[in-house]
């Protein structure tokens, strides 16, 4: 026995009446002619992610001749359309894995030559996975924007028990909630000399740098971790194959995810400003904290201070309130030794957003999304 689906179709009276007594002729034109009602409801997508692309995929609309796809790099601004089709399966190619895109659709109708749009779709965001163990320079502040202003600095704090290597937290995945705790209790007489060892309380300068590169290469938590000596960091990583390293004496400029090592601190480069003073990203007391180098010449009022003030205040206010001062000595720019990443494409870290020409002030503007305002 052969069951046949019922099809339901449901109109008005008026329209029913109208219909039953139209001559057969007739009633034939006008199931021929039909067209569904347009409506200006923006079209349903779903989305699959390939290594290197996406495909958008459009539920069935009876009302609509086909569909616009449009694609920028910032959430609010610089939308270009790149695809008119009638088609329902949408493929963008040849993207760049580790770079964040957005997207936004909508459908369209043609009737006598006149085009009817629908509303544009919410704003699609995709990153295209890495490769198993590779990051970008983005990526690197980011993870290190995390405890910025919620975390104190804390010796030993990011430290196993024996004090030879990282510890549990340098080796977790995420922001540990003791941090923030522990943060909140503080107030301005802070003085990390009496915190010594409570390692699981915050982090110290080595702690932070290796949170910040196990964050950025895992996924999991509980493997090897990098955490070491602050004068080893540099040296060490580049061993690995990561980047190059200069000593001091052979430093001479500075871009975003340089770290930076002495023997007795390590910090990461957010970027440079044009009078040559530095953004850096570090835990140095009282805790994680951006801060600004003076200039070359030895001026304190430097781009670069005032940068780091501005964000920190606006940013993270509780923290500014408490602890204001985001001014570093001289020192920071004439003993430290430098790791460069290898931004080939061979090595961990690569750079799709373009963060090694950027200036510190276009660089924070993306980190903290001003661009996108």
């Amino acid at each position: 026995m052969i069951l046949k689906k019922t099809v339901y179709r449901y109109f008005s009276l008026a329209a029913f009446i109208l219909f039953m007594t139209m001559p057969a002729s007739r009633t034939c034109m006008a199931s021929q002619t039909f067209k569904a009602v347009f409506s200006e409801t923006p079209p349903v997508i779903s989305v699959y992610k390939g290594k290197t692309s996406l495909k958008f995929t459009v539920r069935k609309r009876n009302d609509l001749t086909g569909y616009l796809l449009y694609q920028s790099t910032r959430r609010d601004k610089g939308f270009k359309r790149i695809i008119r089709t009638r088609s329902r399966a949408i493929w963008v190619r040849n993207l760049t894995p580790g770079k964040t895109y957005y997207y936004k659709a909508r459908g369209y109708r043609v009737e006598n030559g006149i085009f009817r749009y629908t509303k544009m779709t919410d704003v699609m965001k995709f990153t295209l996975p890495l490769k198993k163990g590779k990051s970008t320079l983005k990526r690197l502040l980011e993870t290190g924007l995390q405890p910025l202003g919620r975390t104190m600095y804390v010796w030993g704090g990011g430290w196993n028990e024996a004090d030879t290597g990282a510890g549990k937290e340098a080796v977790t995945i995420g922001v540990s909630e003791q941090w923030e705790r522990f943060f909140q209790m503080q107030d301005s007489s802070y003085d990390y000399r009496d915190t010594r060892y409570q390692i699981h309380d915050g982090l110290d300068c080595s702690g932070f740098v290796g949170w910040c590169i196990y964050n950025i290469l895992n996924t999991q938590n509980g493997h090897k971790g990098y955490v070491m000596e602050a004068k080893k960091m540099c040296r060490n990583y580049a061993s690995r194959g990561w980047g190059s390293y200069r000593p001091a004496s052979s430093v001479n400029d500075y871009r975003a995810g340089d770290i930076m090592c002495n023997s007795g601190h390590v910090w990461i480069v957010v970027g440079s400003c044009t009078d040559g003073s530095v953004v850096i990203l570090h835990s140095s007391p009282p805790g994680v904290i951006l801060c600004g180098t003076p200039t070359p010449e030895g001026s304190r009022s430097s781009k670069a201070v005032r940068l780091a003030a501005r964000y920190m205040k606006n940013y993270r206010p509780k923290w500014y309130r408490m602890f204001p001062s985001c001014s570093r000595d001289i020192s920071y720019l004439t003993s430290y030794h430098q790791m460069r990443w290898d931004l080939s494409g061979n090595s961990v870290m690569t750079d799709p957003d373009g963060f090694a020409g950027k200036s510190a002030d276009q660089i924070l503007k993306i980190l903290f999304q001003e661009d996108q305002a």
